[in-house]
Formats: C-alpha cells, sequence, structure tokens
C-alpha cells in the first residue's frame, strides 16, 4: 500500500519516449519476444522501456530508458533519429543516427541485426499469412503450382519449336 508521499501506479507518468516506443511498437505488429529477439534485450527490459514503469521492492517507478536501449528499439521499430531529438534524447538521436549509417554502409553489420530482419520479416509473415484461411492458403499454391507447370510447358514447346526451325532435317 502506497503511502501519502508515494505515488500510485496510475498516478506514475511513464516518460513521453516510453510513450512514442509504445505507439510505434503498436504499429508494428511484432511481439515483445520479437522486440526481444531483434534488439538483444530481455523481455524484462523491454517491457520496462515500452511502459516506462519498473517494479523495485514492490513499487512502481518511473523508468526513462537509457540511451542504448531506446536506439536498439528505435532502430528495430524505424523510429527516426529526428523523432528522438523532438524528445530532448540528444544523445540517443545520434546514437540512432550512426547506427542507420553503419547499417546503410554494410546492411547486416552483426549477427544481431541478421537476427533483427529475420525476426521482423518473420513476425510480417505471421500478420499476411494470419488474414488468410487455410483453403485460401492451398489454393494460392495450387495455382502458383499450376502456372509454375504451365511455364515450364511453354518453355519446352518453345524449345521443340526453335529445334524443328534450325536442324536440318535429312531428305
Amino acid at each position: 500500500m502506497p503511502t501519502s508521499q508515494e505515488p500510485s501506479e496510475s498516478e506514475l507518468v511513464p516518460p513521453a519516449e516510453s510513450s512514442m516506443l509504445r505507439d510505434a511498437y503498436k504499429k508494428s505488429g511484432l511481439t515483445v519476444a520479437d522486440l526481444a529477439s531483434a534488439t538483444g534485450l530481455s523481455v524484462g527490459t523491454v517491457n520496462i522501456a515500452l511502459s516506462g514503469i519498473r517494479y523495485r521492492d514492490g513499487r512502481a517507478k518511473v523508468a526513462v530508458p537509457a540511451d542504448r536501449t531506446l536506439v536498439k528499439l528505435a532502430s528495430v521499430l524505424r523510429i527516426h533519429p529526428e523523432v528522438l531529438r523532438a524528445h530532448d534524447r540528444q544523445r540517443a538521436s545520434e546514437l540512432l543516427a550512426e547506427a542507420s549509417e553503419a547499417s546503410a554502409v554494410s546492411p547486416i553489420p552483426s549477427d544481431l541485426n541478421a537476427q533483427a530482419v529475420v525476426t521482423g520479416r518473420s513476425a510480417l509473415a505471421r500478420q499476411v499469412l494470419a488474414l488468410f484461411a487455410a483453403e485460401e492458403l492451398r489454393a494460392e499454391l495450387e495455382r502458383r503450382d499450376r502456372a509454375e507447370h504451365e511455364s515450364i510447358d511453354r518453355e519446352a514447346w518453345d524449345d521443340v519449336a526453335d529445334t524443328l526451325r534450325t536442324d536440318q532435317w535429312p531428305g
């Protein structure tokens, strides 16, 4: 039970950065586990950064995300460095800009970034596939299979026709 000097959990105001992260997270379609995997952060750290609240000794306290945590999450959530600057996080903005430049030079500079790419694509694939029923997916796969076979058959007939046009027949 909070004392009269301690604010209750509902009275705590999360930092603006956490609200910005949470909004981007909701739009991303990723799970907290996806974010944790993609950033190398723990699920707990991601939850604290998104909520802006940390629990210690049974008490809720406002927790401002560290610059490195903010940069890792912003990078995966595709938040622009200027957004961090607008939230008065100059150092985090600079770090994110540096990370963005490094990834532009080398698209996958580390195993961690490769994992982030795979995790993001996997989450997107799950979202897309969740929109379709199993029958719809099966029908689409069958349609693609037929189209591929028709294309192969067409190429084979074109090869036969070319052979007939170019070969000399004994006469």
